[in-house]
């Protein structure tokens, strides 16, 4: 191991990446909010999704969760054995000699995995508002309260593009995001910077936010200046109030509620209202678990109810979300689970880009304004690619 943990602190992260990437070994970097340093970890074993998923019963890795993937959650596993932290190298007592050999061979054989690349129609701005015309038309019938929209579009890749760069790029321009870069052969490599956090749990306590609105922020513009609409302020009241329902339904009643505040992620501003149960005013002892299980897809990214906004959703959007709107993050890693919101994110393809985005409508929903809130949200990756 000695040898391996001197190759790999050797190793110029860029190029390391790569050699992964093209070997078909799954890895997951990521800089939590606020942190200046990153964690990389490095799966010596397939990675498999994990249809009987608790938290207390994962070893130390990271989790990445389809849209798509609920009741029950079925996460894709990367499991941490090997650990690198500023060119500290570590291994998991999991992992054994054969797979280590295994590892070293491989990552000198460089045999070519590719992305997938299944390239979709991407939906025109006139589609799009369309689409939202129809969703603000069923939210008027009653068929539901709020639904959120999603969108792609495909961009050429530069070709000096670099994903370890570019995660670099965005760790330093959106400090306050949890920012990550994570491969899973076949279902390609993902890089993205979430503004929301969807649980987080240290054993100390639990948290989870409701985040909703957005604005782009102005050259010098103070956040106490932000003027929000009524649209916007009932859209982040009913991802709120959503959370509290999640709360009464496992009869949950001692926690605290700090917000709605205006707060900036990057070049935009949202609405934030932060829920935190202290665990030494409750007895949940899997409490992290059963709130994932709630929460999961929340209204933010999917709409209210949820057993109506996502079987239409299913049915317009004309498109696989794939890992977009889901969750990732790190579990058990550090005595410490994070989860985010799979948003502000991309996946780089075989000659392209993919970025995605989406809207919350309500009845109240401007299409036009709605159309050009997911070409804001798309910038946000999309202006750091030149």
């Amino acid at each position: 191991m000695k040898e391996l943990a001197s190759i790999l602190s050797l190793k110029q992260p860029e190029e390391l990446i790569d050699q992964l990437a093209e070997t078909g070994y799954s890895f997951a970097v990521w800089r939590m909010p606020n942190s200046t340093e990153s964690k990389f970890i490095i799966s010596l074993t397939e990675p498999t999704q994990l249809p009987d998923f608790q938290i207390a019963n994962t070893s130390p890795g990271f989790l990445i969760n389809a849209f798509g993937d609920n009741h029950p959650i079925k996460p894709y596993f990367i499991s941490a054995d090997i650990i690198i932290t500023n060119q500290n190298v570590e291994f998991s007592p999991n992992i054994s000699d054969v797979q280590i050999d295994a590892f070293k061979e491989q990552i000198n054989t460089r045999s070519k995995s590719k992305n997938q690349s299944n390239k979709t129609s991407q939906p025109t701005s006139n589609a799009f508002e369309a689409l939202v015309e129809r969703a603000v038309a069923e939210i008027q019938k009653g068929t539901f309260e709020k639904v959120v929209l999603s969108r792609f579009k495909d961009e050429e890749i530069p070709s000096d593009f670099s994903s370890w760069q570019f995660f670099e790029t965005i760790s330093a321009q959106y400090e306050n995001a949890f920012c990550s870069l994570s491969f899973i052969p076949g279902k390609g490599m993902w890089i993205g910077a979430s503004p929301e956090l969807l649980i987080s749990d240290d054993h100390d306590s639990f948290k989870t936010v409701a985040l909703a609105g957005t604005k782009r922020l102005g050259n010098g513009q103070k956040l106490s200046e932000i003027a929000w609409t009524q649209k916007e302020i009932e859209e982040q009241a009913l991802v709120s109030r959503y959370i509290i329902n999640c709360f009464k339904k496992i009869r949950l009643r001692e926690f605290h509620e700090h917000g709605p505040k205006t707060i900036q992620a990057g070049n935009l501003a949202h609405l934030k209202t932060e829920f935190v149960v202290d665990y030494s005013e409750v007895t949940f002892e899997d409490l992290a678990d059963q709130m994932l299980e709630l929460l999961h897809p929340t209204s933010a990214v999917c709409g209210m109810p949820i057993e109506h906004a996502k079987p239409w959703i299913k049915e317009v959007e004309n498109y696989d979300r794939e890992f977009y709107s889901g969750f990732l993050g790190p579990v058990n890693f550090e005595d410490a689970t994070s989860l985010f919101v799979n948003l502000r994110c991309m996946k780089v393809m075989d000659g392209y880009i993919r970025f995605f985005a989406g809207a919350g409508l309500t009845e109240d929903s401007d299409p036009q304004k709605e159309y050009e809130e997911t070409e804001i949200k798309m910038n946000v990756l999309e202006s750091l690619l030149t």
